[in-house]
């Protein structure tokens, strides 16, 4: 298996790690609130947190999944490269960056987080729909 494929795996095993060891922390949050007063769980950053928590963790298994389709992919490894930095860039984006995001509050306007945010999983958006493109290529060529 190549190992840009192994590498990408390697990632997403790390971003599961990760993610489950935040979602201990989610989860005292959570029970505390439940505890102490249930309208902490309706708050900006506790939906934004659990969102984090969750996206985080879909990121870390399209990472293991990109690796084991990789092989089937007939782009150049150059293009694969750049899937994987694409990819990353929505693991950035929906885990760190959406915790940093969620201790700001809501705001009505345009700011630099939401904009940053928003670009990275933009890429990531790229990454899936080329790969996706690249592997019903390579199932009509077959």
């Amino acid at each position: 298996m190549p190992r840009l494929s192994i590498f990408n795996m390697a990632i997403g095993f790390m971003v599961l790690f990760f993610a489950a060891c935040a979602g201990a922390f989610v989860s005292f949050d959570m029970t505390e609130a439940y505890l102490k007063d249930t309208a902490m769980l309706h708050t900006w950053q506790a939906t934004l947190l659990a969102s984090a928590h969750g996206h985080t963790n879909l990121f870390g298994i399209l990472h293991i999944a990109l690796g084991l389709t990789f092989p089937y992919s007939p782009l150049a490894s150059k293009w694969k490269a750049l899937q994987t930095a694409g990819l990353f860039a929505g693991v950035i984006a929906m885990g760190p960056l959406m915790m940093i995001r969620a201790s700001y509050g809501p705001s009505a306007s345009l700011e630099g987080m939401g904009l940053l945010i928003g670009a990275l999983l933009s890429l990531s958006l790229v990454t899936l729909a080329s790969h996706s493109a690249a592997l019903v290529y390579r199932t009509i060529k077959a």
